[in-house]
C-alpha cells in the first residue's frame, strides 16, 4: 500500500505552477542580457535588444498575474494552521531522523515560501513597472525601484533555486507531485502525514 498514489496537484494547479516557472526563467535570461554587459549575448536569444525588452515587459506582466493565481490556487493551504515551525522542518531536512510535527499539504517551510514567492512577486512587479515607464516617478525614486528590482532579482534566484533543490534531488519522490500530480503514499506518510491521512 505504500506504493499507492495520492493525488497531490490538479492540472490547472500544474499548470500555473510551470507557467510561472517558465515566464520566470525568460525574465531571468532577458533581464540578465539587457542589465549586464557579460551577459548581453543573451539578447541575442530573443531576436536583440529592443525584442528583449518587449518580452521582458510583457512576460512580467504574465509572471506577475501567475504570482497571485500560485498564491490564491492554494491560499488555503498556505494559511492553515499548523503544528510543524520553520526550524523544525528545515532540522528534518537536513537530519533524517529528527521528528517534524506532521505536516498538512504544505509544511510550515513552504507555507513561508508562499508568502515569500507573493511578496517577491509583488516588488518585482510594482519596480519593473516603474522602470517600464519612468516619467511617472521622480529621478530620486526610480533610483531606489532600480536597486530594489536588482535586489529582488537576486533574492527571488536563490530561493528559486532552494525551490528547486528540495522539489527534485533535496527531497526525493517530490518531482513527481509536479510533473505527473500524484506521490506515493510513503511519500506522504513521511512528508505530509497529516495530509496523508485526510486523503486516506
Amino acid at each position: 500500500m505504500s506504493h499507492h498514489l495520492l493525488k497531490r496537484y490538479t492540472q490547472v494547479e500544474r499548470l500555473v505552477h510551470w507557467t510561472h516557472m517558465l515566464t520566470f526563467i525568460v525574465l531571468t535570461l532577458t533581464g540578465l542580457g539587457l542589465y549586464a554587459k557579460s551577459f548581453f549575448g543573451l539578447t541575442g536569444l530573443f531576436g536583440g535588444v529592443d525584442t528583449s525588452r518587449a518580452i521582458h515587459h510583457w512576460t512580467g506582466v504574465l509572471f506577475t498575474v501567475t504570482t497571485v493565481l500560485v498564491f490564491f490556487q492554494w491560499f488555503r493551504d498556505i494559511t492553515a494552521p499548523g503544528e510543524d515551525t520553520v526550524v523544525t522542518v528545515v532540522k528534518g531536512y537536513f537530519n533524517p531522523a529528527f521528528k517534524v510535527a506532521p505536516a498538512g499539504k504544505f509544511n510550515a517551510g513552504q507555507k513561508m515560501a508562499g508568502w515569500a514567492a507573493l511578496v517577491l512577486g509583488l516588488v518585482m512587479a510594482v519596480t519593473g513597472f516603474a522602470m517600464w515607464f519612468p516619467l511617472i516617478l521622480s529621478h530620486g525614486i526610480q533610483k531606489w525601484m532600480y536597486f530594489l528590482h536588482n535586489l529582488g532579482f537576486i533574492i527571488f534566484v536563490g530561493f528559486m533555486m532552494l525551490h528547486a533543490y528540495l522539489g527534485t534531488v533535496g527531497v526525493p519522490g517530490t518531482w513527481s507531485a509536479m510533473s505527473r500530480g500524484t506521490v506515493t503514499r510513503a511519500w506522504a506518510e513521511k512528508n505530509h502525514a497529516k495530509w496523508e491521512g485526510e486523503e486516506a
